[in-house]
């Protein structure tokens, strides 16, 4: 799996924390550090990503921390709504986490993402999801790709998937492959980093 450089974790609740980490060091990404409410101020000279809780940190703390360097900042985030786009697009930000729809496989196809090159792309994105853009656009996905997507987002492979499903291999390859021109994703992961950035799961 690709990397996109040591991560350093901020999450004010301890469990959370935890789980992401686990989650992380599991897959075999480098872990930076970890810290809650960004206090006291972490040292982030060895992280290339810094995970934090976007509600509850200061975004005056949060950019002086990126500033001169570079550092791919990714929030978690309890809503994602236009009315919270330009607050979230003016804090740097090259990726969103909707907390109420993490899951360890979301977490890492956003890591994924970023790593083959998401962060370039990320303000396009985060500006059409929080404008409701992304959503409208999920409305064109029918019940089958949702489920589709869903198990993608779990991990689950085509095989698992069609037994699952009852559908043949094929049909879910099809299914997949819609999918990916839908949500203008190159690869699975992908399509799920950008599904799940959007709130579309």
């Amino acid at each position: 799996m690709k990397a996109p450089g040591p991560i350093w974790v901020d999450e004010r609740n301890p469990i959370y924390r935890s789980g992401m980490l686990t989650c992380l060091k599991d897959e075999g990404y480098t872990i930076a550090g970890e810290s809650a409410l960004l206090q006291p101020a972490p040292d982030l000279s060895g992280a290339s990503v810094l995970i934090f809780d976007f509600d509850a940190a200061g975004r005056g703390q949060v950019r002086a921390l990126a500033r001169h360097r570079e550092l791919i900042l990714v929030g978690l985030v309890r809503e994602v709504s236009p009315e919270r786009g330009r607050e979230i697009l003016d804090a740097g930000l090259s990726a969103v986490l909707p907390v109420r729809v993490l899951t360890p496989a979301r977490l890492l196809s956003c890591m994924c993402a970023l790593a083959d090159g998401g962060a370039a792309r990320a303000s396009r994105a985060i500006e059409r999801a929080t404008q409701g853009v992304d959503r409208r656009g999920a409305g064109r996905l029918t019940q089958r790709e949702f489920e589709v997507l869903r198990l993608l987002a779990d991990g689950d492979t085509t095989r698992d998937i069609a037994h699952r499903l009852s559908y043949s291999e094929r049909t879910i390859k099809n299914i997949v492959r819609d999918l990916l021109a839908k949500l203008d994703g190159r690869t699975r992961a992908h399509a799920v980093a950008l599904a799940a950035r959007r709130g579309v799961i």
